[in-house]
């Protein structure tokens, strides 16, 4: 399985959803006399693409024509690199997918193989800049009498196509690899890669083929078929598994697989047919006479590199050796920032990058990681990470805010967290002067009066001393008797849910949890009430 993955290195020169036809240049509608000329700033863009996937840059490309005949191609030819592209080879480190229920023999639907590894590598083929075509309309609520209307907005604009080897065996692979993709452009700054705006798009390569006596692939792929511009990646999934269907129910009835192009049909999740398949010599590919070759130096090359931002899989494995953070929380802070949102949902509808722009916000890669390390600066990472990740992005949400459109600064959220180290307040104190303050309306939520609220609450708890402060001191005695004798009473009081939890029921704990707030009136830590009900009552403590 392969794919062709075009995105748009220049976003500015083709306005997303603007009226058709109104941003179209002389060249774009192939009015006479008119002659391409190449973008330098898509160039740059192109060359950042090509480092971030270490492909090997050609010192000389030169460009090409593609002939063929559509109404989305005023002029009858695409300007391409396929012979001597900007680069050749390159490779993504994707991570690994979840193996689905129906795949996992039994393993659970979140279940890996045993000998699976944690990334797999989509090697490349070649890089290549190309021109973008028109974009073609077959709406019939558009044109009643059932024609293709055109529109030129797009077409000019230089794209990147990233042509991939078939190292992809399964829909999931090929999803898994367009998010990596996406991370990665997003963060060096080649594109925006939105899918809904056209921005990165997909053409699918798929085939399947018998296997052998043992199970195992023979090695003999089967005919492929192509199915074009695919926008989204849960669409790229679907048109792969419906394709991988139609093609197994050809060979099992003895039919062949006619090498062909198709489309995806969204609402019926299956792909129809296009046209049949042309192969190079029906593109009639000759030397563009008007373009020159691209000539690009080490020195330009050496200069980019130095300029490189942080790439997503360098920004996960340092934050796991430097911080001692897990996984998971790496790549949450990774995929922080990466898409652009409109309102409370990603506008790709993609998952992955959440808690990046608001609403008409552009993506902000790295924002994740920048304020993680703003905040453990000077602290406990873990603690840190866990005050970010698990309590003030859920308190964003809520209100449905970004970390892009954060109230506070990592500072804001550094005093509070070194209140509660410093035990002058307590963290569920201090979780709720956070989630009162952002769920404030927008107008009412003073940073400032924020921050002399929190001055307020200190001043009005000073700071323990030493002794306070060691484990044998006498608050401290005093602290642990209190929650004992909390805990005590919740026992005692509620006997149906005592029954419930020590029968296997963790989650009544949070039962508990909320009767010991009221209780002692928001003073109780209600991580530690919680732990001493799972102590005494399950034997041990939350992980």
């Amino acid at each position: 399985m392969e794919t062709h993955s075009r995105t748009r290195t220049a976003p500015e020169t083709a306005t997303y959803d603007a009226t058709p036809n109104t941003h179209v240049a002389p060249f774009d509608a192939s009015l006479p006399g008119a002659l391409p000329v190449l973008h330098p700033p898509a160039v740059r863009l192109a060359l950042l693409a090509c480092l971030a996937f270490d492909a090997r840059v050609n010192p000389r490309s030169t460009f090409d024509r593609k002939h063929y005949f559509y109404p989305d191609l005023t002029q009858g030819f695409q300007v391409t690199q396929r012979y001597n592209p900007l680069a050749k080879d390159g490779v993504v480190r994707v991570p690994r997918p979840p193996i689905p229920r129906a795949r996992s023999k039994g393993k659970g639907k979140q279940a890996l193989a045993e000998d699976d590894d944690e990334y797999f590598e989509v090697r490349l083929e070649q890089i290549q800049l190309e021109q973008d075509t028109a974009k073609s309309s077959h709406d019939p609520h558009l044109d009643p009498a059932g024609g293709t209307l055109v529109d030129l907005n797009r077409a000019g604009a230089a794209l990147v196509e990233i042509v991939t080897r078939p190292d992809m065996r399964s829909p999931e692979e090929a999803a898994a690899f367009v998010k990596a993709l996406q991370s990665a452009l997003r963060h060096v700054g080649a594109s925006a890669a939105n899918m809904d705006k056209g921005e990165l798009r997909c053409d699918v390569n798929v085939s399947v083929a018998r296997l052998g006596p043992d199970g195992r692939e023979t090695g003999e792929r089967g005919t492929r078929c192509e199915v074009k511009n695919l926008n989204g990646v849960r669409f790229i999934a679907a048109a792969i598994e419906s394709e991988i269907h139609r093609q197994i129910a050809l060979l099992s009835s003895s039919q062949p697989v006619p090498q062909s192009t198709r489309g995806f049909n969204a609402v019926t999740s299956s792909t129809f047919h296009l046209r049949s398949k042309e192969s190079s010599p029906d593109y009639r590919y000759m030397p563009d006479p008007e373009l020159g070759a691209l000539v690009v130096d080490e020195q330009t090359l050496d200069a980019l590199r130095r300029d490189m931002p942080e790439l997503p899989d360098d920004a996960r494995r340092r934050l796991c050796r430097e911080y001692g953070l897990g996984k998971r929380e790496a790549g949450v802070l990774v995929a922080l920032g990466e898409q652009r949102e409109e309102g409370t949902g990603l506008a790709d509808g993609e998952g992955g990058g959440g808690g990046g722009g608001g609403e008409g916000e552009a993506a902000e890669p790295g924002l994740g990681v920048r304020w993680f390390e703003d905040l453990a600066r000077g602290r406990d990472a873990k603690t840190a990470a866990n005050w970010l990740l698990h309590t003030y992005l859920g308190l964003l949400s809520r209100a449905s805010l970004s970390l892009a459109r954060s109230p506070l600064s990592p500072a804001d959220l550094g005093a509070l967290v070194d209140a509660v180290a410093a035990k002058r307040l307590t963290g569920t104190e201090a979780k709720t002067l956070l989630g009162e303050f952002v769920a404030l309306p927008a107008a009412q939520r003073d940073v400032e009066a924020f921050r002399a609220q929190l001055a307020e609450r200190l001043a009005a708890a000073p700071a323990p001393s030493s002794a306070e402060l060691g484990a044998d001191g006498r608050a401290q005695a005093a602290a642990e008797a209190a929650l004992a004798a909390l805990v005590d009473d919740l026992v005692a009081s509620h006997p149906d849910e005592v029954a419930k939890i020590r029968a296997g029921n963790a989650k009544v704990v949070q039962r508990l949890v909320g009767e010991a707030m009221k209780r002692s009136r928001g003073k109780a830590d209600a991580k530690r009430v919680g732990d001493e009900i799972r102590r005494r009552l399950l034997g041990g403590e939350e992980k």
